[in-house]
């Protein structure tokens, strides 16, 4: 997962001078403190002061999975940076795990990291798919009669489970999550 951010200098920005540069995150905290200074510094020069330019902002920003965590202008840098550097090794059907917890459970985005490998998700398929699933996975049909295995009304036992609070859907998929 990638977050890229154009970095600006505010005070050359108030001067009229858009002095800044697109910076790829997560990146060393080192160089990502470089590269700011490197913009103000720029930022500095442009305006022909003396001055030591100290704050910026984000004008623009490219990132593909705005559910995980916002971004703004005033956004902490650092922060956002170990944010995608907590993120960088999690694969896209873990993201929409997170996206989950945090759009539809109400978890910030600490507490979804922490939790996010509890949630299942079936994708493409009904409630009343996932609860054949279930029932073929916990009950042998075999061993009950068949006059009780060829009557089990799927439907209404998808509604209990839908009720519980623990099934969701979206879009075409269901999510399942114990809180």
């Amino acid at each position: 997962m990638e977050l890229k951010v154009y970095i600006t200098d505010l005070a050359a920005y108030n001067q009229s001078y858009l002095i800044g540069e697109w910076v790829s995150l997560p990146m060393d905290a080192e160089e990502l403190e470089s590269k700011v200074q490197e913009i103000l510094k720029k930022g500095s020069d442009a305006c022909g002061f003396d001055e030591v330019h100290e704050e910026y902002f984000i004008t623009d920003y490219e990132f593909e999975n705005e559910k995980l965590f916002e971004v703004s202008e005033y956004s902490n840098l650092t922060e956002l940076n170990e944010k995608c550097e907590e993120c960088q090794d999690i694969d896209e059907d873990d993201q929409k795990k997170l996206s989950y917890l945090i759009d539809n459970v109400g978890f910030d985005f600490a507490d979804a990291l922490e939790k996010y490998e509890e949630v299942t998700i079936y994708e493409n398929t009904t409630l009343e798919e996932v609860v054949e699933e279930y029932i073929e996975n916990t009950i042998n049909l075999d061993d009950l009669p068949a006059i009780i295995a060829q009557n089990i009304d799927y439907k209404s036992i998808a509604y209990d489970f839908e009720i519980s609070g623990e099934y969701e859907r979206i879009d075409s998929d269901i999510y399942y999550f114990v809180n």
